[in-house]
């Protein structure tokens, strides 16, 4: 019988929150949600953290955020809805992956995104009159964040995965969400739309502290900027998952 539902949490050297992040997620997901651990070739000790847990680890080389979601995404290819968190969220209370995937299902909207510091208006209200009426609250941003990402199955098989020209941190989600915008995946105007009901649910922990944030990005952010404004330039929707 196949997995309808997945849940990947992407690491890298923050082991002090992944055993507390990995028991919140098995407290208040789905029971028959499958739950793996995506690490980015981390120096710390993943492996016993995710064995004493139970979990599936998925490791690599340290090569970036674009690689090392698209190893989540590989390890959850077979699931309809699919939910990738960074190590810094915790899911406190049960319900948060069935809002989204309700949403999903009510809506046609195949991607969510978390929307935190910034909400903008709403550009069609029966939209969210609609959904109101459902038991659920849209939220709108300015632009899309890579901390929590909600995606079906129409997702992966149309979009694929993050591009591995995107090495290190920075620019690599905004570009695969704005191939899945192209894609006609999320028919709303206001593009990025996180659920209330979801999102309350989720709090942030250790924002900055360890990981990525204990070097300098500053090169890696120049070039994927440049990296960024190459594949602007080509006309492409789908970037097949890799696994590296």
């Amino acid at each position: 019988m196949s997995i309808v539902r997945g849940i990947g949490i992407c690491h890298y050297n923050r082991t002090k929150h992944l055993d507390e992040i990995i028991r919140s997620v098995q407290a208040t997901m789905p029971p028959d949600a499958m739950l793996v651990v995506a690490d980015d070739g981390s120096t710390q000790d993943v492996e016993s953290i995710c064995r004493e847990r139970e979990v599936l680890l998925v490791k690599g080389k340290n090569l970036g955020v674009a690689a090392n979601k698209n190893r989540a995404l590989f390890a959850l290819s077979g699931c309809k809805y699919l939910c990738i968190l960074e190590d810094d969220l915790e899911p406190k209370e049960p319900g948060w992956f069935e809002a989204y995937e309700k949403a999903s299902r009510l809506s046609g909207i195949h991607h969510f995104c978390r929307v935190q510091d910034k909400e903008t208006p709403e550009t069609s209200p029966e939209f969210s009159k609609y959904m109101e009426t459902q038991g659920l609250t849209p939220i709108y941003g300015p632009s899309v964040r890579g901390d929590l990402t909600f995606l079906t199955s129409a997702v992966v098989n149309t979009v694929g995965g993050f591009n591995p020209r995107f090495v290190g941190a920075g620019y690599a989600h905004g570009e695969w969400s704005h191939r899945v915008k192209r894609a006609g995946l999320i028919n709303h105007p206001t593009s990025w739309i996180d659920i209330k009901e979801a999102r309350d649910k989720i709090v942030q922990i250790g924002d900055r502290e360890g990981g990525r944030w204990d070097t300098d990005v500053t090169y890696e952010l120049r070039r994927n900027k440049q990296v960024l404004k190459e594949l602007q330039r080509q006309d492409y929707t789908h970037c097949e998952i890799t696994l590296t």
